[in-house]
């Protein structure tokens, strides 16, 4: 996987108020990025925002607030970032939520605001618009490649995430990326260690499934913050369409092949 080069490219960033996103935004800016990060919590954002200009007071970086729900909202923060730093080139869709009692809302963020991201990426930078093309990087989930595990025990939440997978893959196929320029991957990380994650209680409030997501998860080393962020920036310049696993420690992002089903004997 060659080394991504971002010195003077524009990286727009949603979910940016998460530990994550701060992550990312961090590797970016020291890379040479201008970094625009966008969330739905004014407060998270302007955090976020502080802590970065702590350690980067020179960086180019500016917020914008952002419900990935909304599609006019897109419109917004994008003119915004483009009128700040320039025109984004990436795009990270990290915005995304748990939470299988109010399953809508998981669908609605999780699944709408990616498609919208994708979107909002070809309206703007795609070549057959005038556009120079792009990356978007989507944050699926081990649960968005595979149902084996505990995945049972958030039916929303995978569903979820196993649309964010699909929509990699379909728009990130050659029928699109070959027009619009805008490459399109997915990363599937396990566990991150940031406030996301949560209690178990936070994730279903069934009892019996909370148990079953604690056995799972009991003894497993979990991705720090900084590791995701570089395994996650080591695949911008991925193949268009590829879902890379994403697992601690001394393990690469490994490329999840697509399923190709079984064709039957022609008797």
């Amino acid at each position: 996987m060659n080394q991504p080069q971002v010195a003077g490219k524009v990286a727009f960033i949603t979910g940016g108020g998460g530990g994550l996103a701060r992550a990312l935004s961090d590797l970016l800016i020291t890379r040479g990025s201008a970094v625009f990060i966008c969330d739905i919590d004014k407060e998270k954002l302007a955090s976020a925002k502080e802590e970065l200009l702590k350690s980067h007071p020179a960086a180019k970086l500016e917020t914008g607030l952002l419900d990935v729900r909304n599609l006019d909202d897109w419109d917004r923060a994008w003119t915004e970032c483009v009128d700040h730093l320039g025109t984004p080139t990436i795009l990270v869709n990290i915005a995304g939520v748990k939470g299988e009692e109010n399953w809508e809302n998981t669908y609605d963020i999780n699944v709408k605001g990616v498609h919208n991201g994708i979107l909002t990426s070809h309206k703007y930078l795609s070549k057959e618009r005038g556009g120079e093309g792009g990356v978007v990087i989507n944050l699926s989930s081990t649960c968005g490649v595979t149902c084996i595990g505990d995945m049972f025990a958030t039916p929303a939440y995978t569903a979820s995430k196993q649309a964010v997978t699909a929509l990699t893959r379909t728009f990130g196929h050659k029928f699109w990326y070959g027009r619009t320029g805008v490459s399109v991957v997915a990363v599937a990380p396990y566990y991150i260690e940031t406030p996301f994650l949560g209690t178990w209680q936070d994730w279903t409030p069934d009892t019996q499934a909370q148990q079953e997501l604690e056995n799972s998860a009991n003894g497993k080393k979990f991705i720090s913050p900084s590791e995701a962020a570089l395994k996650i920036f080591n695949t911008i310049r991925s193949e268009s369409g590829s879902i890379w696993l994403i697992r601690p420690g001394m393990f690469p992002p490994f490329n999840i092949p697509d399923y190709r089903l079984p064709q039957p004997k022609i008797l």
